[in-house]
């Protein structure tokens, strides 16, 4: 009886080492691992993929590690009285048998610190460590993300609808929002900075120096707009027309003008805001702006 007992109990543990011989590694399946395009000279970008959990347990995601940038954390969006914005998570579950979406809006891998830029087509090493502690490393994807163009009143402007609410990455109602598409290159980083205020440590200091600043320029963007907007219908029109190439350029170069004008002003008000913020609070609000 004693050496069956002790066979059975020997084909149990070993039947067991043999369940847990897998590691989550080997139990997590990858598909469809991208990271997101960003323009250049931007701060951070994010990694999204789907994580199917094939194992009867539970588990999570607990680190990832890029080789494109110098901080890389895990992340959420939630939606603060139709607000968006970004929280750092300590992991990210995968229940058993399920897949979990790391999708734009949602979870995500953030990228901090980029040290180059991403490519479209590139392949980008992005190493997972689960709760055992065992890794997986993936090849994800640079990929162009362009938000649609929405059409509202006072023009053009990126988003994207929740809750019946419009999420936009600048100000809703201010008139510095209006500019925004004078030059797309540069951009308006207050908005995202009020909106963001406790994400990102503000005072209450920090916060009325920031809308000081477009609340005394807002006069000159508001006529730089107008200017700009009513110039270029205007040479839609002559072009259509049939004005000749030479009565065309003077008209078009008044208008590259305005936007060099806007351009500026808005660097401007980038430069105000890294005066205001610390460094870690710029570093952070720019690690933002991809995600809006």
């Amino acid at each position: 009886m004693k050496k069956i007992a002790l066979f059975s109990f020997i084909i149990a543990m070993t039947l067991n080492a043999q369940a847990w011989a897998a590691s989550v590694a080997d139990a997590v399946e990858v598909e469809n691992p991208y990271v997101r395009m960003v323009p250049p000279g931007a701060a951070a970008t994010a990694a999204f993929m789907v994580l199917k959990n094939t194992s009867n347990q539970d588990h999570a995601l607990v680190s990832a590690k890029a080789y494109i940038n110098k901080v890389t954390e895990l992340h959420t969006h939630i939606h603060d009285n139709g607000v968006m914005r970004m929280r750092q998570v300590k992991q990210i579950d995968l229940p058993a048998g399920k897949a979990v979406s790391l999708q734009p809006g949602g979870l995500h891998i953030m990228l901090i610190n980029l040290t180059e830029p991403v490519k479209e087509g590139e392949e980008i090493k992005i190493d997972l460590t689960f709760d055992d502690g065992s890794t997986k490393t993936i090849e994800a994807v640079g990929k162009s993300l362009m938000k649609p163009m929405m059409h509202g009143k006072g023009g053009m402007q990126h988003g994207k609808m929740h809750g019946g609410k419009m999420l936009t990455n600048s100000q809703d109602t201010h008139t510095m929002r209006l500019v925004m598409h004078a030059n797309p290159a540069f951009p308006n980083l207050t908005g995202i900075a009020v909106k963001n205020a406790d994400e990102l440590g503000l005072s209450a200091d920090q916060v009325k120096q920031i809308k000081a600043w477009p609340k005394a320029h807002s006069a000159e963007m508001t006529r730089l707009f107008n200017e700009i907007q009513a110039q270029e219908k205007a040479l839609i029109q002559d072009a259509l027309a049939g004005q000749s190439k030479a009565e065309l350029m003077p008209k078009f170069e008044k208008t590259i003008a305005l936007r060099r004008q806007v351009a500026e002003t808005k660097i401007d008000c980038r430069d105000n805001l890294k005066k205001i913020l610390t460094k870690e609070q710029f570093d952070k609000l720019a690690s933002i702006y991809p995600m809006m």
